[in-house]
């Protein structure tokens, strides 16, 4: 079951900004969002392109050899920002694509736990989500609008755009159009995601389009390595390609969160139990995509049994070699603008070579994995190119968005 908001508390829904903004005008009694003017044309042969590169950090970027993108920094702004905690997919590209923190977007983690019924589910559905989007805004002023996911779990936040499509499960006719569908376990989905953003762009007569790639190389393969840097170089000839299809080209790039290596994985909920304490303790990360992370990462949720247990739990936490923060759930949503409704009783970060998850056994073990979802993993880069601003306006990842001029 999932937990829906308290839409006295938002600003304005998603299903009422549609329902408000039926026929492309909004209805009386609707504020318009911030900077919201429908009635005014999009800029004539304007070309958008939002990128967030999955996993790409900082040190992705200092290693590898980027051509283009780096003469887009030069001729551009750079910013290295912040992401939001938990540094997830699914909570940062629901952050970009909604302009709003997960207090007015609902989106918490790649996983949500309803605590009543004891069962959980991948939080990859539109229900969850409870802001309009970029794409809903778009639609408004008669924007063309395309999204592009290498991972099919991020489906849900392609919403009111006019063309979109996983690489991970393409339609015959883009396969017929792009290539052969790819393995989400290879560089070769990104290359597809690329080639159908490039797509939209011209033959799909996009106006705007959001491309998202999956972090499984950055899970592999550290910045130095050949492999991730031959992967890099070849999206970056790609990028290159959409560059010179349109001289008026606006690129605005960042990264979800970072990627750090792991070396130790602590299960939380084992430790808690052999100290008295029953629960049930979420990694922020879990999806479907074990082979990336194992479902081990660097925040988590705990779900306590016995609220009595509180203080008892947040003291023997707050004790533990490698937990390197725990908030209680007013805390964490005051601290992180989390939703509170979707999140634990506790909420914990680990430190920079730690992950959280279920062992099967141990209650701590040595790992060798490529990890995020902590603290430390949340520096992105943001870049801005093909439009004048100010390079103060970008602190954070969902500025790229909060900050997108719609009128020039």
């Amino acid at each position: 079951m999932i937990t829906m908001r308290d839409r006295s508390r938002d600003p304005i829904g998603r299903r009422e900004f549609l329902k408000a903004t039926a026929g492309g005008v909004l209805a009386a009694g609707f504020a318009p969002l911030s900077g919201l003017t429908p009635l005014k044309r999009w800029e004539q042969n304007r070309k958008v392109l939002f990128v967030c590169v999955d996993g790409f950090g900082p040190d992705y970027l200092r290693l590898s050899d980027m051509p283009n993108l780096k003469r887009m920094i030069r001729a551009g702004i750079y910013v290295e920002g912040e992401g939001i905690i938990p540094s997830v997919t699914n909570v940062n590209n629901s952050s970009i694509v909604t302009e709003s923190f997960p207090e007015d977007h609902g989106i918490t983690g790649n996983y949500y736990y309803d605590r009543t019924a004891g069962t959980g589910t991948f939080m990859e559905s539109a229900e969850f989500l409870l802001r309009p989007t970029i794409f809903d805004q778009a639609r408004t002023r008669g924007v063309k609008t395309g999204f592009v996911t290498s991972k099919e779990k991020l489906m849900f936040l392609s919403g009111s755009a006019d063309l979109a499509v996983a690489a991970e499960r393409p339609t015959r006719e883009l396969i017929d159009r792009i290539g052969a569908q790819q393995d989400v376990y290879s560089p070769d989905i990104n290359f597809w995601s690329f080639r159908a953003a490039r797509h939209f762009l011209n033959e799909g007569e996009c106006e705007l389009v959001y491309l998202v790639t999956t972090d499984y190389m950055m899970h592999t393969y550290p910045p130095s390595d050949e492999r991730s840097l031959a992967h890099l170089h070849t999206l970056d000839e790609l990028l290159g390609q959409i560059l010179n299809d349109h001289n008026n080209l606006e690129v605005y790039l960042t990264a979800d969160h970072g990627m750090s290596p792991k070396r130790n994985a602590i299960d939380i909920g084992r430790l808690l139990a052999s100290n008295g304490i029953e629960s049930e303790v979420v990694p922020i990360i879990r999806d479907r995509y074990v082979v990336h992370h194992q479902n081990l990462g660097g925040a988590g949720y705990v779900y306590l049994e016995n609220m009595n247990e509180l203080e008892e739990a947040f003291a023997l936490l707050s004790q533990v070699s490698g937990v390197e923060e725990v908030y209680r759930r007013s805390e964490a949503t005051e601290q992180f603008n989390l939703y509170a409704d979707r999140i634990g009783d506790l909420f914990i970060l680990g430190e920079n070579h730690v992950v959280f998850g279920d062992l099967g056994g141990p209650i701590q073990d040595e790992v060798n994995i490529r990890s995020h979802g902590s603290r430390h993993e949340a520096t992105v880069p943001i870049i801005c190119y093909g439009r004048n601003a100010d390079a103060d306006l970008y602190r954070r990842s969902i500025d790229l968005t909060r900050n997108f001029m719609w009128e020039v």
